[in-house]
């Protein structure tokens, strides 16, 4: 159960399936630009490729294994270890991986690098195939809207492992950007996203100079983003971490000590009172993030929570709190009506990691995140019936290769050309 909606949250899945049906590859749109302002594309969590420089031992890219389609990698490589391997990883260090990729979290919960080891997006803008290959299928889909990848289209990686503004996505983000406008001639960009990618943008647009955001950046657009800390996700606290065989039965999609989802607490706000996690008889919502995590045993991530958890951080609370809405207009599509796991129900503790087959707890949602995820930005748009958008039936990673949901950015890209961006309900 874990695995498979894990993997589904991921996309390897999903787009498995659409890259052996339509045989999409990496490709072009129109030679001529000019009618299209650039867009800048933020990945989910783990769908960045990452570059991995260990002092003394070896340098080499990474994809997650969970979260990577085979299909969909830059060739030759037909899985995620074979990809490291044809990278530079050398036999001899492959189990030493996980220990390189793990943060170090301190007595104060500060989340580093564990020692020697260096971490860095593979490129930033230049190369969306080698840096996000699992959306080439949206890249696609916008060849035949007009843009052209890596000139009018680009994808910022980013270290998913770090909590917002803990990592370099905001200052790589700025760089992104002024070079799209300068390749575009000085039309305004669109900053697009998708999930963990839409959180990072948030930040980004609520902490960066207001000045050069008005000036560089036209609107941002959400493909079913997470702005919030991710209820099921809490299980990963608890788990083996990641695994090479992205079919064991006891991995999670991320390590267990990676604070960038599971450090951000889970907001009163997005999930209320609502039960989120049982162990035996006692029930945890929300409120009881910290005790969840240090009865299910993740001491160290409690510590991580009560440092990077969002509701301490000013930038989150502008919106989620106060109501401010973001610097630029802003609209968000997402799926409804299918059911969502939210939580389990665990036996006993501290055996939570021992519990694959735990029973799910659900509610509305995407299939990946739930209703009160996506709906969050609700508490911050203009207006919500202009900004917002709800697609029935469409899973959390089939959004971004949904026709009609695509259409939309390119619609309310288009309409930001002319300082008009247009409603997704007119």
């Amino acid at each position: 159960m874990l695995r498979l909606e894990n993997a589904t949250r991921a996309g390897a899945l999903g787009l498995v399936g659409l890259a052996l049906a339509t045989g999409l590859t990496a490709c072009s749109g129109p030679a001529d630009t000019a009618a299209v302002p650039p867009i800048v594309f933020a990945p989910g969590l783990g769908m960045s490729a990452l570059a991995v420089d260990v002092e003394g031992a070896s340098s080499f890219s990474f994809l997650v294994p969970a979260m990577t389609s085979p299909d969909l990698l830059p060739p030759p490589a037909t899985s995620a270890l074979d990809y490291s391997q044809h990278s530079g990883l050398a036999e001899s260090d492959v189990d030493r991986v996980r220990e390189w990729l793990a943060l170090d979290i301190d007595s104060t919960g500060r989340a580093t690098n564990a020692p020697g080891v260096s971490v860095a997006p593979v490129s930033l803008g230049a190369d969306f195939h080698a840096e996000c290959p699992q959306y080439l299928p949206l890249a696609n889909l916008l060849s035949e809207q007009g843009w052209t990848t890596d000139v009018s289209l680009r994808c910022l990686p980013y270290d998913y492992r770090y909590a917002p503004g803990a990592n370099s996505f905001a200052a790589d983000l700025q760089k992104v950007v002024e070079r799209s406008v300068a390749a575009a001639g000085g039309l305004k960009a669109v900053i697009a996203c998708h999930s963990q990618g839409c959180l990072m943008a948030d930040h980004a647009l609520r902490t960066l100079d207001p000045a050069w955001v008005s000036d560089n950046v036209a609107s941002l657009f959400g493909f079913a983003g997470q702005y919030s800390g991710c209820s099921d996700c809490m299980r990963w606290a608890f788990s083996a971490g990641w695994s090479w065989d992205p079919g064991a039965v006891d991995a999670s999609p991320v390590d267990p000590t990676w604070v960038g989802q599971l450090a951000l607490d889970l907001q009163y706000s997005v999930y209320g009172d609502n039960v989120l996690y049982k162990i035996g008889e006692e029930e945890f919502r929300a409120l009881d993030n910290t005790s969840l995590l240090q009865e299910g045993g993740a001491v160290a991530m409690a510590r991580a929570t009560e440092r990077y958890a969002l509701q301490r951080q000013e930038w989150f609370t502008s919106g989620d709190e106060s109501g401010v809405p973001l610097p630029v207009p802003a609209r968000f599509v997402y799926g409804i009506d299918l059911p969502t796991t939210v939580g389990y129900a665990f036996d006993a503790a501290p055996e939570i990691s021992d519990q694959p087959d735990a029973p799910s707890i659900e509610a509305d949602g995407d299939g990946g995140d739930s209703a009160w995820m996506n709906e969050a930005p609700a508490r911050w748009t203009s207006d919500r019936r202009c900004d917002m958008l709800g697609l029935p039936g469409i899973k959390h990673m089939a959004i971004v290769t949904d026709a009609d949901a695509v259409r939309l950015l390119a619609t309310v890209a288009r309409g930001g050309v002319a300082d008009d961006v247009p409603c997704l309900n007119p």
